[in-house]
C-alpha cells in the first residue's frame, strides 16, 4: 500500500500539490522554477515542492530538536517542533517505510530524508553539499536576498532527488517515494537505539564539516555523575532520569509546558548503558483502547488481521514506553496501564482472550503538564501511585536561559537579557492572574528567530514586531469573539519597552 490513507495520490503528486507560498519565506512558493537545480537533475531548471522547501525551513531555523540513527541500519527516527501548537512530533523511516504523524504526507517526510541523509554522509554528497553551500552563505551575509533564496531552493531540490533515488542514477534506477509505505507515527515501529546524531548539523556550519569530516566527541563508556555531555537538555532530571531507569523504575514527569519534558526523556533513553526500543504514544482525547492494545485492520487482501498496540508492543519487545502529553488521554484508556505497572499482564479479550505478559525490561516513561491550565482530563491516584520515580520540572533560572537563548539562536546577550526579563514578568503576572498565559521557551527561541529575520538596526521595533507573531496570542488571549484582546497586547509592548536597553 503506497500510503496509509483514502488519498489515492501518489507521494510525489502530494508532496508538489500545494502551490501557496512557503512559511517565513513569501517570495518562494510551490511550483515555482528552479534556475540552480540538483546536479542530478538533468534539465536545466527544476520546480519547487512546497513541502520540502518547509522542511528545509523548519531545519534551518532549529526546529529538529533530535536525529537518532536507529537499529537495523537504514533508520532514523527525528524529533521535531510542532509548528501548529502542541509539543514535539516523533517520525520514523525504516528502509520503504515511513511512520508520519497521522498517517499523513507532509514536511515530516523531507525531515526524514535529511535526517537518513545526515545518517548516509558518504552516500548524500550531494545533499550535504547544498545544505553546506547554503549555510555559508547564511552566515557570511545573514541577508535573506536573492542569492539566499537560491540556495534554499537548490537545497530543495537536492532534497527530492535523496528523497526520491537516493544516491541511485535518475535515469535507470526505480525511484522509491512512490513505493513508501506510510504509517501513523501514534503507533510506532519496534526499533532499537544505536547513535544520536546532533541536530545543530543543520544549521551550524562548523558542526555540519566537523560531522562531515568524520571528527566526532565519542562519549566515554562510564559518565562521571551528574555530567551527561553534548546534552541539550538542561537541568538536573536528566541524571536522576537516567539513574532511575537504569534502576528498572516507571518514571512520571512534571511541569509547565515547553520546559523539556520529552527531550529529557529521549535523551534519558540513549544514554543508558542497556539500549532499548522506544515505542512513543503522543496522549490526546480521541485516543481508544484499540490503538493502545490492538485490533483487527484491513490486511489489504479483503480480510482482516490482528495488529499489536503501541502498549502490547512496547510489552512484547522489554522495551520503553514513553507517553507524552499524558493529560490529553481519556482517563479510561489511561488506566489500562494500571494493569501492566503492576501485575504486568494484560488480557486482550478481542483477541481470543490472549495474555499478554512483560518482558523483562519494559519501562514507561509518562510526561504531563502540571495545573489547571493544562489539565484536560484528571489522571486516577491509584495509577500515579505505580511510578516509582516523580520528577518536576520548572523554567531556567534567567541567567541559563538567557545564556541557551543566546547558544541556541545566536542573538544578542543584551537582546536575549531583554526577551528573558520579559519572560520572567509574564510567567509572575501569570502566576498573579493578570494574564491569561506566559512566555514559554519555545516561545522565546520563536521570538529569536523572528527578530533575526526582522530588518533594520533598531531593536524595540524589531522586539516588538516580533512578539506580535509568535508569543502574543498564547500570552495576552483573545476576546469573546476570537481576536487578540488590544488592552492586554498593549501593556505586553509597554513591557517589552520597559525592559529594552534605550
Amino acid at each position: 500500500m503506497p500510503v496509509a490513507t483514502r488519498d489515492s495520490r501518489t507521494v510525489s503528486q502530494i508532496l508538489f500539490c500545494r502551490k501557496r507560498q512557503v512559511d517565513i519565506f513569501p517570495q518562494l512558493h510551490g511550483g515555482q522554477e528552479i534556475t540552480y537545480p540538483a546536479r542530478r537533475n538533468p534539465k536545466p531548471v527544476g520546480y519547487l515542492s512546497a513541502m520540502l522547501c518547509k522542511a528545509c525551513v523548519v531545519a534551518l531555523k532549529g526546529d529538529v530538536i533530535g536525529i537518532t540513527r536507529l537499529q537495523p541500519p537504514g533508520t532514523v527516527m527525528v524529533r521535531s517542533l510542532s509548528q501548529s501548537g502542541s509539543d514535539f512530533h516523533h517520525c520514523y523511516m525504516v528502509r520503504n517505510q515511513v511512520w508520519l504523524p497521522r498517517g499523513n504526507v507532509t514536511y515530516h517526510l523531507g525531515l526524514l530524508a535529511l535526517a537518513e541523509g545526515l545518517a548516509g554522509k558518504e552516500q548524500a554528497v550531494d545533499l550535504l553539499d547544498a545544505l553546506e553551500e547554503l549555510l555559508a552563505y547564511r552566515e557570511t551575509t545573514g541577508a535573506s536576498d536573492d542569492r539566499h533564496l537560491e540556495l534554499m531552493m537548490h537545497l530543495c531540490d537536492e532534497l527530492y532527488y535523496w528523497a526520491r533515488w537516493r544516491d541511485g542514477d535518475p535515469s535507470k534506477d526505480p525511484e522509491r517515494l512512490d513505493s513508501l509505505q506510510i504509517f501513523d507515527a501514534a503507533s510506532p515501529p519496534e526499533v532499537t537505539v544505536a547513535e544520536p546524531l546532533d541536530p545543530g548539523v543543520l544549521t551550524d556550519l562548523g558542526k555540519l564539516r566537523k560531522y562531515r569530516s568524520g571528527k566526532k566527541a565519542e562519549l566515554p563508556e562510564e559518565l562521571p555523575e551528574r555530567a551527561l555531555p553534548k546534552s541539550r537538555f538542561r537541568g538536573p532530571q536528566l541524571a536522576e532520569l537516567v539513574e532511575s531507569l537504569e534502576l528498572g523504575m516507571h518514571c512520571l514527569l512534571v511541569g509547565p509546558t515547553a520546559t523539556g519534558k520529552s527531550l529529557c526523556a529521549f535523551e534519558a533513553f540513549e544514554r543508558t548503558r542497556v539500549k532499548k526500543p522506544v515505542f512513543v504514544i503522543e496522549g490526546h482525547e480521541s485516543l481508544k483502547e484499540f490503538d493502545l492494545l490492538g485490533g483487527y485492520t484491513p490486511d489489504g487482501k479483503g480480510a482482516f488481521a490482528w495488529r499489536d498496540g503501541v502498549l502490547v508492543q512496547a510489552m512484547k519487545a522489554g522495551g520503553y514506553l514513553f507517553i507524552d502529553e499524558a493529560n490529553r488521554m481519556p482517563t479510561r484508556t489511561l488506566n489500562i496501564l494500571l494493569g501492566v505497572l503492576s501485575p504486568g499482564a494484560v488480557v486482550l479479550t478481542e483477541h481470543g482472550s490472549e495474555e499478554v505478559k512483560v518482558r523483562d525490561g519494559y519501562q514507561v516513561v509518562m510526561a504531563m503538564n502540571l495545573g489547571k491550565g493544562y489539565a484536560i482530563n484528571t489522571l486516577d491516584t491509584a495509577l500515579l501511585n505505580r511510578f516509582s520515580c516523580v520528577l518536576e520540572y520548572r523554567y531556567l533560572p534567567s541567567k541559563e536561559e538567557e545564556d541557551l537563548l543566546v547558544k541556541e539562536t545566536g542573538i544578542e546577550p543584551e537582546v536575549a537579557r531583554t526577551m528573558v526579563k520579559v519572560a520572567g514578568e509574564t510567567r509572575r503576572l501569570k502566576r498573579n492572574k493578570e494574564l491569561s498565559g506566559e512566555i514559554t521557551p519555545r516561545g522565546l527561541f520563536a521570538w529569536a528567530a523572528k527578530f533575526k529575520a526582522k530588518r533594520g538596526k533598531t531593536v524595540l521595533p524589531r522586539l516588538k514586531a516580533a512578539a506580535k507573531v509568535t508569543w502574543m496570542h498564547q500570552v495576552a488571549g483573545t476576546d469573546a469573539d476570537g481576536y487578540l484582546r488590544e488592552d492586554t497586547m498593549n501593556m505586553l509592548l509597554d513591557l517589552i519597552e520597559a525592559h529594552t536597553a534605550k
